[in-house]
């Protein structure tokens, strides 16, 4: 009987079972992880699209508190229809005019695979305000 055992104990039966317990769990990891930094990616596509198009909106629509607060809440929706209101969550757009020139911020959060894994996302565009200027 002893001998049955101890060619049992020697043999590879049973061996990849083993080998698939131990490094599933790194497999795993190692796609969640991939698959976490490609929607971190995708959503700070969505919010850099979203201050682009948001400069754009005050470069030609105006410096005024009104207008300014209107182009914060039309980049909101931008950014919300753009990522189908999943891609960048918690969506903020702020719009600060320093002389000449318009600086527009998005902050908000990837979509996550596990919750609180997400990293936050901030884009930041910056550009001239067109103004006229009769000829001299």
């Amino acid at each position: 009987m002893s001998a049955w055992i101890c060619k049992r104990l020697r043999a590879e039966t049973g061996a990849s079972s083993v080998e698939l317990l131990v490094f599933f769990p790194l497999l795993m990891l190692i796609i969640l992880i991939t698959v976490q930094v490609a929607l971190s990616w995708y959503g700070h596509e969505v919010a850099i699209s979203t201050a682009r198009e948001t400069v754009r909106i005050v470069r030609d629509g105006g410096t005024a508190p009104a207008q300014v607060a209107q182009a914060e809440a039309d980049g909101a929706r931008y950014a919300t229809r753009v990522g189908s209101g999943r891609a960048l969550t918690d969506v903020d757009v702020h719009v600060d005019i320093d002389g000449d020139e318009a600086r527009v911020t998005v902050t908000g959060a990837s979509m996550d695979i596990v919750a609180g894994l997400a990293p936050g996302i901030e884009a930041s565009v910056t550009a001239p305000i067109e103004t006229f200027r009769e000829d001299t």
